[in-house]
């Protein structure tokens, strides 16, 4: 399994659009990465911070995500919506 949590905060002004972004990217992930997960929370008490949970079944499942067209094309859209720089966390399984 590949796992990473990523927290990040958006832009004022931006949260319903990067909402309905990320939501549309959820759905794809869904619909296109068999054994995937893509989760995507609000953290309470920061009124614009987020933090995704992601897992993929192994590096093939991950590296397919990463070049699929509709990843690369939410990524730089999503990137311009953020406030400062998101933090990666690479996850172990066990």
């Amino acid at each position: 399994m590949i796992g990473q949590t990523i927290q990040l905060s958006v832009k004022a002004g931006m949260v319903d659009a990067f909402e309905a972004l990320v939501s549309k990217l959820m759905r794809d992930v869904s619909k296109n990465e068999p054994g995937a997960i893509y989760d995507v929370r609000r953290i309470r008490g920061l009124e614009r911070g987020y933090l995704y949970f992601i897992s993929f079944p192994d590096q093939d499942a991950y590296d397919r995500y990463m070049s699929a067209p509709y990843h690369l094309e939410m990524s730089p859209k999503a990137t311009a919506m953020l406030e400062g720089e998101p933090v990666f966390e690479d996850l172990d399984c066990f």
